[in-house]
Protein backbone atom coordinates (compact mmCIF):
# COMPACT_ATOMS: atom_id res chain seq x y z
CA UNK A 1 0.00 0.00 0.00
CA UNK A 2 1.16 3.17 -0.83
CA UNK A 3 0.70 6.59 1.43
CA UNK A 4 -1.02 9.81 0.40
CA UNK A 5 -1.00 13.06 2.58
CA UNK A 6 -4.00 15.52 2.47
CA UNK A 7 -4.19 18.42 4.15
CA UNK A 8 -8.07 19.05 5.04
CA UNK A 9 -10.18 21.87 6.43
CA UNK A 10 -10.62 21.57 9.52
CA UNK A 11 -14.72 21.13 9.25
CA UNK A 12 -13.92 18.22 7.15
CA UNK A 13 -10.89 16.79 9.30
CA UNK A 14 -13.49 17.55 12.00
CA UNK A 15 -16.55 15.24 10.11
CA UNK A 16 -14.06 11.92 9.86
CA UNK A 17 -12.73 12.62 13.12
CA UNK A 18 -16.75 12.75 14.34
CA UNK A 19 -17.23 9.18 11.95
CA UNK A 20 -14.51 7.42 13.44
CA UNK A 21 -16.46 8.01 17.14
CA UNK A 22 -19.42 6.67 15.93
CA UNK A 23 -18.70 3.70 13.92
CA UNK A 24 -15.00 2.88 14.95
CA UNK A 25 -13.91 3.11 11.42
CA UNK A 26 -10.14 4.89 11.45
CA UNK A 27 -10.69 8.05 9.29
CA UNK A 28 -7.89 6.89 6.93
CA UNK A 29 -10.13 3.41 5.93
CA UNK A 30 -13.30 6.11 5.69
CA UNK A 31 -10.95 8.26 3.39
CA UNK A 32 -10.22 5.05 1.35
CA UNK A 33 -14.43 4.32 1.04
CA UNK A 34 -15.49 7.60 0.02
CA UNK A 35 -12.05 7.27 -2.18
CA UNK A 36 -13.37 4.08 -3.86
CA UNK A 37 -17.03 5.22 -4.16
CA UNK A 38 -16.15 8.10 -5.81
CA UNK A 39 -13.79 6.46 -8.44
CA UNK A 40 -15.97 3.94 -9.68
CA UNK A 41 -18.89 6.53 -9.55
CA UNK A 42 -16.46 8.76 -12.26
CA UNK A 43 -15.51 5.33 -14.35
CA UNK A 44 -19.37 4.30 -14.15
CA UNK A 45 -20.42 8.08 -15.49
CA UNK A 46 -17.24 8.05 -18.05
CA UNK A 47 -18.03 4.78 -19.46
CA UNK A 48 -21.80 6.01 -19.79
CA UNK A 49 -21.07 8.95 -21.40
CA UNK A 50 -18.82 7.21 -24.04
CA UNK A 51 -21.42 4.91 -24.98
CA UNK A 52 -24.02 7.89 -25.20
CA UNK A 53 -21.36 10.09 -27.78
CA UNK A 54 -20.45 6.60 -29.86
CA UNK A 55 -24.11 6.35 -30.51
CA UNK A 56 -24.70 9.76 -30.98
CA UNK A 57 -21.94 9.31 -33.32
CA UNK A 58 -23.86 6.47 -35.02
CA UNK A 59 -26.99 9.21 -35.25
CA UNK A 60 -28.84 7.03 -32.40
CA UNK A 61 -31.11 9.13 -31.03
CA UNK A 62 -34.43 9.37 -28.96
CA UNK A 63 -37.05 10.11 -30.86
CA UNK A 64 -39.52 13.12 -29.64
CA UNK A 65 -42.37 10.94 -28.33
CA UNK A 66 -39.43 8.97 -26.26
CA UNK A 67 -38.48 12.13 -25.12
CA UNK A 68 -41.88 12.41 -23.69
CA UNK A 69 -42.62 9.51 -22.20
CA UNK A 70 -39.63 9.42 -20.04
CA UNK A 71 -40.29 13.59 -18.86
CA UNK A 72 -44.04 12.49 -17.71
CA UNK A 73 -42.41 9.18 -15.88
CA UNK A 74 -39.98 11.14 -14.23
CA UNK A 75 -42.40 14.38 -13.71
CA UNK A 76 -44.93 11.86 -11.89
CA UNK A 77 -42.76 10.41 -9.52
CA UNK A 78 -41.04 13.94 -8.38
CA UNK A 79 -44.87 15.49 -8.43
CA UNK A 80 -45.71 14.10 -5.24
Amino acid sequence: MTGLSLNLPEDLSNSFADLDKTNGQTASYLAMDVLRDYIEHEKTLTAQIELAVKEANEGKFATDDQVASMRARCWSRNAG
